[in-house]
Parts: C-alpha cells; sequence; structure tokens
C-alpha cells in the first residue's frame, strides 16, 4: 500500500481506501482484501448492485451454508458467500459517494430499550 492514501469510507466491518498515488482502490471488508484498479472497482460496484437478493435465497434455501448470495471470481475454486446484511453493507461502503443520513435502529449495535 503507498503512504499516500485517504479512506473514503468506513462501516462496522470494512473500509474502503483510495491509493491517490496509483488511483486504485483497496477494499478490505471483514477477512478480505480487495486491490482494484479504477476500472475493477467501477465493475465489482456494478456487479454487486445487479445482484438478485431474493433469487439467490431462495435458489439456496436448503443450503447448509448460514449465507445464500454467492459472489464468484475469476478463481474457479473459490467464491464468495455473503448474507443479506452483508450484500448490503458491502454494497454501501463500496458505494462511498451516496450518504446515509441517519443510522436505522438496527444498525445501532447496542441494546436499546424502547419505552
Amino acid at each position: 500500500m503507498c503512504c499516500n492514501f485517504t479512506i473514503l469510507k468506513q462501516t462496522e466491518n470494512g473500509m474502503l481506501v483510495l491509493l491517490k498515488g496509483c488511483g486504485n482502490y483497496q477494499l478490505t471488508y471483514k477477512n478480505l482484501n480487495f486491490n482494484l484498479t479504477q476500472t475493477e472497482y467501477a465493475s465489482f460496484q456494478k456487479f454487486l448492485k445487479q445482484i438478485d437478493i431474493g433469487y439467490w435465497e431462495k435458489e439456496y434455501q436448503n443450503s447448509i451454508y448460514e449465507r445464500k448470495i454467492p459472489i464468484p471470481t475469476l478463481q474457479s475454486n473459490l467464491m464468495l458467500l455473503v448474507n443479506r446484511k452483508e450484500l448490503h453493507e458491502l454494497i454501501d461502503l463500496i458505494d462511498y459517494q451516496t450518504k446515509k443520513p441517519f443510522l436505522k435502529h438496527d444498525e445501532i449495535n447496542y441494546c436499546i430499550i424502547w419505552n
């Protein structure tokens, strides 16, 4: 990673960084790290937004795995599996230009007592 970078967006589980020297992006999410060129970043962003969550949850409803939404990779023996919440967080993370004005109550990691 070059030393001249800007953190574009950060969530509970990830961070999107712009490497100013080369113009590439570094996306870290949970234990995954993606190094993306500008073209790869745009393609990945477009791909994530086009995933049909309902289709994949129905397709893998009887799967033994908790995560039902696949994200394929160019490596034939590697596929990333995410759940609905993780996919929404990834989309939010990679779409750094859109600002979310307020957190929803379920996005706050705190025990809320509704009196």
